[in-house]
């Protein structure tokens, strides 16, 4: 940029000299010769002229180039701006990505210590432990093995009303296969987690200023039951059903509910064939006919 400046003087003072020396060389050779005298200062003016479209084209080139280096650089800069704006959100995204990940693995090690030692015999080293992280990694997730505790409660029961098998399955508008439903109470009884499912319930009669939202994710999962057997029932009874949830429904719906329960945790325990799945199947076909 200074060499083009410069280029661009020096031009400049060669058209100012070159227009002085026409000046003086055009009127001496008048004074001698005027034919040679026009002629001279008229090839004088023509360098003069030359020289002076020169000095402006150096000038618009040097513009020019300024103009290109500093589109260059402001192109670059705007880059690495967005490289580092792009390497932020990357390392934000993989930060969320661990932390998740932490807290999935520990609600998980937390679902499995709860189920087999209970609430109040799981420590918070013991879920730290199965899931391969220290105490403090507990401790900077949820605090305290109570709220350990109650988000597992949540995520459990949340994605048991809001999965597609928040009803029985096998139990249709077409009837109840009684197979199906049994398959299915086996693989409930089968799942280590069944026993969660005692502890939120313990935990919250045992806590009650802790019980409201697992009280609430209780009744609603009771509320889509009902609303299952209601579409039962109006298949069954055609134009003359009543139509929404009844009260029958819901009662319908306890019942349901105590015969999975007894089906599961009793027969678990007992392996009694009568208070097995299969008689529990039985039971809620009898119930839904």
């Amino acid at each position: 940029m200074a060499h083009d400046d410069s280029l661009s003087a020096a031009t400049r003072a060669l058209v100012d000299a070159t227009s002085a020396l026409t000046r003086v060389l055009g009127e001496q050779a008048r004074s001698v010769v005027p034919e040679v005298g026009d002629a001279v200062a008229q090839s004088l003016r023509e360098a003069s002229r030359g020289l002076a479209q020169a000095s402006e084209t150096v000038a618009r080139t040097a513009t020019t180039t300024a103009h290109d280096a500093a589109g260059r650089a402001e192109a670059r800069a705007r880059a690495a701006a967005e490289r580092a704006e792009a390497g932020a959100r990357s390392a934000d995204d993989r930060r969320r990505q661990k932390v998740d990940r932490t807290r999935a693995d520990l609600l998980a090690a937390a679902g499995r210590v709860i189920a087999a030692k209970g609430y109040e015999g799981a420590s918070v080293g013991d879920i730290a432990a199965e899931a391969g992280y220290t105490k403090g990694a507990v401790y900077a997730h949820f605090g305290s093995k109570e709220e350990v505790f109650l988000a597992l409660a949540r995520e459990h029961l949340n994605v048991t009303i809001e999965s597609p098998d928040a009803t029985i399955p096998g139990v249709t508008v077409d009837g109840v296969d009684e197979e199906a439903v049994a398959g299915w109470l086996c693989g409930v009884q089968d799942d280590p987690r069944i026993l969660l499912s005692l502890e939120f319930l313990a935990y919250g009669l045992r806590h009650p200023e802790a019980s409201g939202e697992l009280a609430r994710l209780h009744v609603v999962s009771h509320e889509i039951l009902a609303d299952q057997v209601a579409e039962v029932r109006r298949a069954r009874q055609g134009d003359d059903a009543e139509a929404g949830t009844t009260q029958e429904d819901r009662d319908t719906a306890l019942a349901v509910i105590s015969v999975l329960n007894v089906a599961t945790l009793e027969g678990r325990l007992t392996g009694s064939p009568h208070l097995s799945p299969q008689a529990g199947a039985r039971v809620i076909a009898r119930l839904l006919s």
